[in-house]
């Protein structure tokens, strides 16, 4: 992948909620290229894999911005005990 086509990769990721350019860095690094593979995706394997690589320690924000990000809701409303949008009652 050359630096333009990385380059429109993390300006399309960070047109995700909660993104900005570490995190849509992050997530190509964890290979989502795209909007549409995040709302795919499991964020919480995401999350994982990720404080993996950081020696097993990443702030939990982490894991709510990939919620929110899937999900497009604000991180704050993605904290733990989380219920997707989609499966409330």
């Amino acid at each position: 992948m050359n630096d333009d086509a990385a380059s429109a990769r993390l300006k399309r990721l960070q047109m995700l909620r909660n993104i900005g350019p570490k995190m849509a860095a992050d997530l190509l690094s964890l290979g989502i290229e795209t909007p549409e593979q995040m709302f795919h995706a499991d964020p919480e394997a995401l999350y994982e894999e990720l404080r993996s690589r950081c020696g097993g320690k990443l702030d939990r924000c982490v894991l709510y911005a990939f919620r929110g990000a899937k999900h497009g809701i604000p991180w704050p409303k993605c904290m733990d005990p989380f219920v997707p949008p989609d499966s409330r009652a």
